[in-house]
C-alpha cells in the first residue's frame, strides 16, 4: 500500500509540473477557462473507459475491444434514437456494450481463450457489425437533448465530468467496500488460491468483462454526445490509451493491484500531455509514438519495482476474502499467497 501512495505522489508531482510548464509556454491557449472546460470533457471520456479497462486488468486480463465497443454503443444508440427517442437509444447503447463485455467474459472465463485473442476477435466482429447496421456511415440527426450527457452543463459542472465522477464513485465503492471487489483483487493476485478458497472465479471474471464493456459503452455515448454523431470508429485509439492510463496509474499487467485514485492521476497526466502537445503543434503520429513509449515505460518501471521487492506491489485493499462460509484467504497481494 505504501508503494501505491508513493507512485501516486510521483504522478501528482508530474501532473502539477506539466500544468505549470504548459501554462507558462502557452498562456493564451492552455491557461484559459475554455481550454479547461474542453480538457475536462476529454478527461471524462478517457476516465470512464479506463475504469472499465481496470476491471479487466484487475482479474489478470485486458480488453482491446473497448474502442470498438464505444463505436458500437454510439451507433446503436444513434440509430435507436432516430426512431424511439433519446432514452431508448441510451439504454440500447448500454445494453449492446454490456453484451460485448459479456461475450468477452464467456470466451475468456468459460472457453479459456486468451484475453488477447478473444478481445481482438471480438473487436473485429463488433467493428464490422457496427459498420453493417450503419451502412458504413456516420449516424447524424440526433435529438438536441443528447447534449445532456456530453456537451451540456449540470449547473456549474460539465455533464461529462459529473457522469465520470458518479461512475468513479460507484466503482470505488464496489472495489473497496464490497465482497465483490475483494474477490476481484484476489483473483488477479492468485487465481488458483481463489479457487481453493471457494471463490466462483468464472462468475467474477464474467462480471469484470461485463463492467468493462458497460463502461466503454458509457464512454462511447458521452463521446457521441460531444461530436453529435454515432460512428463505428468513434472510439479509435482508446484501447491503447485506456491500457496506458491504467498502467501509468498503478494497475498491474497480470492483475491483483490498482486503485481508482491512480486512474485519476493517470488520466490527468495523459490528457494534459496530449492537450499540451496538440497546442504545441506536435504531429499526431509523434503523439502516438510517445503514448506507446509511455505505456512501455510504465510497464518497465512496474517490472523493476516488482523485481526489486520480490513480489507484486500491494496496491489493493489489505483485506481478507471469504465466500459463503469458505475459509478466509490472505490478501491477494501478500507474498504467502503468491507462493501458494
Amino acid at each position: 500500500m505504501l508503494e501505491a501512495y508513493r507512485t501516486e505522489i510521483r504522478l501528482a508531482v508530474v501532473v502539477a509540473a506539466l500544468i505549470v510548464v504548459f501554462t507558462v509556454l502557452f498562456p493564451d491557449q492552455f491557461g484559459t477557462l475554455r481550454n479547461a472546460e474542453n480538457l475536462s470533457r476529454y478527461i471524462a471520456v478517457l476516465f470512464v473507459v479506463t475504469l472499465g479497462q481496470s476491471f479487466a486488468l484487475l482479474v489478470g486480463g485486458f480488453d482491446i475491444s473497448v474502442a470498438a465497443t464505444m463505436g458500437l454503443s454510439s451507433t446503436v444508440a444513434a440509430l435507436v434514437m432516430l426512431d424511439y427517442g433519446m432514452a431508448a437509444g441510451l439504454v440500447a447503447g448500454l445494453l449492446a456494450a454490456a453484451a460485448v463485455g459479456l461475450i468477452n467474459g464467456v470466451l475468456i472465463a468459460v472457453c479459456g481463450v486468451s484475453p488477447f485473442v478473444a478481445t481482438l476477435g471480438v473487436m473485429s466482429i463488433v467493428t464490422g457489425y457496427a459498420n453493417v447496421i450503419s451502412d458504413g456511415r456516420s449516424v447524424s440527426g440526433l435529438p438536441d437533448s443528447v447534449a445532456w450527457i456530453g456537451r451540456a452543463d449540470w449547473g456549474p459542472v460539465p455533464s461529462a465530468l459529473a457522469i465520470a465522477g458518479i461512475a468513479g464513485l460507484v466503482s470505488w465503492a464496489l472495489l473497496n467496500w464490497t465482497r465483490t471487489g475483494l474477490n476481484l483483487y484476489a483473483i488477479g493476485g492468485s487465481r488458483a488460491a481463489s479457487v481453493v478458497a471457494g471463490v466462483p472465479v468464472r462468475r467474477y471474471e464474467l462480471l469484470a468483462y461485463t463492467m468493462c464493456g458497460l463502461c466503454a459503452g458509457l464512454a462511447g455515448l458521452m463521446l457521441m454526445s460531444r461530436v453529435g454523431v454515432g460512428q463505428a470508429s468513434l472510439g479509435s485509439g482508446y484501447e491503447l490509451r485506456s491500457i496506458a492510463t491504467a498502467v501509468i496509474g498503478g494497475f498491474v499487467i497480470g492483475g491483483g493491484a490498482g486503485r481508482i485514485s491512480g486512474i485519476v492521476l493517470g488520466v490527468l497526466l495523459l490528457s494534459i500531455l496530449t492537450t499540451g502537445m496538440n497546442i504545441a503543434g506536435i504531429s499526431e503520429f509523434v503523439q502516438q509514438m510517445l503514448t506507446g513509449a509511455v505505456l512501455v515505460g510504465a510497464v518497465l518501471v512496474d517490472r523493476f519495482r516488482r523485481t526489486r521487492s520480490g513480489r507484486r506491489p500491494a496496491a489493493g485493499p489489505p483485506s481478507v476474502v471469504a465466500y459463503d462460509g469458505a475459509p478466509a484467504m490472505p490478501s491477494p497481494n501478500t507474498e504467502s499467497q503468491e507462493k501458494s
